[in-house]
Order: structure tokens, then C-alpha cells, then sequence
């Protein structure tokens, strides 16, 4: 099923799964002195970026469907 067709609810479930992933790793990030251990740093930033832009990127697509009536 393409993502524009999708349920708004399948959405707000993804948005929630990238808060419990993005939240623990951005507090990481910001409790963690970089000095101590910058890979670590690296991987939590990294990943919270990920994340977040594939996150957005499918939402746009959804609302993107939604904007032209494919609904």
C-alpha cells in the first residue's frame, strides 16, 4: 500500500517509535561531554538525524498524497 493511501494513526505510531528512539539518544548526546567519548557522540547525533529526516521524508510523501487528492 503506497505511503499517500496510509491511515493517519500509522503516522502518529511512527512519529512515536522515533521520540522513544531520538529522545534517549539526543539526552545521551547532550550528557555526554564530547571529549569523553566523541564516537559515541558521532553515533547518537548520526542517529537522531537519521531518524528525524526519514521520519520527515515520509510524512511529507503522506501529506504530498494528500495535497493532490489521492486520498
Amino acid at each position: 500500500m503506497p505511503i499517500h493511501r496510509w491511515h493517519w494513526g500509522k503516522l502518529v505510531i511512527l512519529w512515536a517509535w522515533g521520540v522513544v528512539v531520538v529522545g534517549p539518544t539526543l539526552w545521551s548526546f547532550f550528557t555526554t561531554p564530547i571529549r569523553e567519548a566523541p564516537g559515541i557522540a558521532a553515533v547518537t547525533f548520526v542517529t537522531s538525524l537519521v531518524v528525524l529526516v526519514a521520519l520527515t521524508a515520509v510524512t511529507w510523501r503522506w501529506l504530498g498524497g494528500k495535497e493532490r487528492g489521492t486520498d
